[in-house]
């Protein structure tokens, strides 16, 4: 059964909901990277065939359909109060530079 996640939750913590898109895929993207190097998915190289003959024992197969999914993660993990995220000084730069604006603090 799937829940209904209470994004007026998420908007607490900031009112900018592209900020929290942003932050959430990107923590999402970070959980999905560290999920494929405890679980790597097997490839063939060219000289290898694909067969069927040896199948992985069940110990080592990965039921990724009942692993819940990297988005959802991230999502609860903002919720939990558990991601923080800040703007890096370059992106600030980097932004006034395109649009020509002069940042004196």
């Amino acid at each position: 059964m799937t829940e209904t996640i209470p994004f007026s939750k998420l908007r607490e913590q900031s009112e900018d909901t592209f900020e929290l898109v942003v932050a959430a895929s990107k923590r999402a993207g970070q959980i999905n990277n560290l999920r494929t190097a405890k679980y790597p998915l097997p490839t063939l190289t060219e000289d290898q065939e694909e067969t069927f003959e040896e199948t992985p024992e069940e110990e080592e197969m990965v039921n990724w359909d009942k692993m819940e999914k990297p988005v959802t993660s991230a999502v609860n993990e903002m919720l939990a109060g558990k991601v923080s995220y800040r703007y890096r000084e370059e992106a600030k730069e980097t932004v006034a530079e395109e649009m020509d604006i002069d940042l004196q603090e």
